[in-house]
């Protein structure tokens, strides 16, 4: 596998960068791009499909690049992975979930990758806005098996809360999900999800719920619930909700978060990224501080202790994780760059997919999701 990453602020420096970076005879065959909603993604294709270059791409909250020619995060801009793969070790595709549950989107997914491959694994982008991450990945699971290896994120839009968007070299939607998928006897591909997000208060009930809309916790109206215990307003929702995640219990020492993405405000329901179970138990839950950053760092430490080697590092980072860390958000992505010294390409999201310690896939939100790809 060969790697050249570079960032930009424009689809005309986009244009310029890559033509540097092949004038020496360098053809990428492949390209992970992840992109402000501000810039023209139909300009990147159109750029990009004459060359057959295959595109795994989605708009983000914000964009990181750290390799040897320096260390950026962006909001705005743009940040590309320049991929030359094996012929045949890998395919993409784009899903749209037009007419479709999230979980038949999901389905019909994991089965064109089972067909691919005969042990695949999966880099998936799905819209952040529209999807249910949960269902999509149940149904990912349901049809190319419960170990199949998974990671990626949900598209954002700078934070507006209005459309995502995900592409590939032949179109964009705005209401769908791309896999990319790799043959596991060339790669070895592994991850970690990790939070450090800590529970508040009392334990609470949803008592009524359908997917990922919540109508009401304790019996009160969801909306009316989350304003009375944050003490914000409607206008400050979902931008502040965010921050704050249901933490739903499972069986302990488990639990999954679930950030809010959207209101109705008529029917003062709440829309979460994933899906909130009919009976759960959940508390309010938020960032402790700093002290997470030094919870990720010892989680990348003992992931590069078992995996010390790789070609690309990608980042699925939660929005949620930068809204609270601030200017800090950058000591835990330099983490995972000083130990592989490799380039390391990601962006912000409205969620996370990953394979969690019991090496079971998951759908989260405000984790720090890292994936490592290292060609055999």
């Amino acid at each position: 596998m060969e790697v050249r990453t570079f960032s930009t602020n424009s689809v005309k420096e986009f244009r310029q960068t890559w033509e540097i970076n092949t004038s020496d005879g360098f053809s990428a065959n492949a390209a992970v791009i992840f992109s402000s909603i501000e810039l023209d993604r139909n300009e990147i294709i159109q750029f990009l499909q004459p060359m057959g270059v295959r595109v795994f791409g989605c708009t983000s909250c914000g964009e990181f690049l750290y390799d040897s020619e320096g260390k950026t995060i962006s909001e705005g801009g743009l940040v590309c992975s320049m991929l030359l793969l094996k012929p045949g070790s890998f395919n993409l595709r784009l899903f749209s979930g037009q007419g479709l549950s999230s979980f038949y989107l999901g389905k019909k997914a994991g089965e064109w990758a089972a067909n691919e491959y005969k042990d695949p694994a999966v880099l998936v982008v799905a819209s952040g806005l529209t999807i249910d991450g949960e269902q999509l990945v149940h149904g990912i699971q349901e049809a190319a098996g419960q170990d199949i290896i998974m990671y990626g994120g949900l598209a954002g839009d700078d934070a507006h809360f209005k459309e995502t968007a995900v592409f590939t070299e032949d179109n964009s939607d705005t209401n769908g999900a791309v896999l990319m998928v790799f043959d596991k006897s060339v790669y070895n591909i592994q991850g970690i999800a990790t939070s450090g997000w800590v529970s508040i208060g009392a334990d609470k009930v949803i008592t009524h719920s359908e997917g990922n809309v919540v109508y009401t916790i304790d019996n009160e109206p969801a909306l009316d619930v989350y304003k009375h215990y944050l003490n914000v307003n409607d206008e400050d929702l979902p931008e502040i909700g965010v921050e704050y995640p249901l933490l739903i219990r499972k069986k302990e020492p488990d639990f999954i978060l679930r950030a809010v993405l959207n209101v109705d405000r008529e029917k003062k329901a709440l829309i979460f990224a994933g899906t909130v179970p009919n009976g759960a138990v959940v508390t309010f839950s938020s960032s402790p501080g700093f002290e997470i950053v030094d919870f990720t760092k010892k989680k990348v430490n003992e992931f590069f202790e078992s995996n010390p080697a790789t070609d690309l590092l990608i980042l699925f980072s939660c929005m949620a994780r930068h809204n609270a860390l601030g200017p800090t958000i950058s000591e835990e992505i330099e983490e995972a760059w000083m130990k592989w010294k490799k380039p390391l390409i990601g962006f912000f999201t409205y969620g996370e997919i990953g394979n969690n310690y019991r090496n079971s896939c998951d759908f989260y939100n405000q984790t720090f999701t890292l994936v490592s790809l290292k060609q055999k």
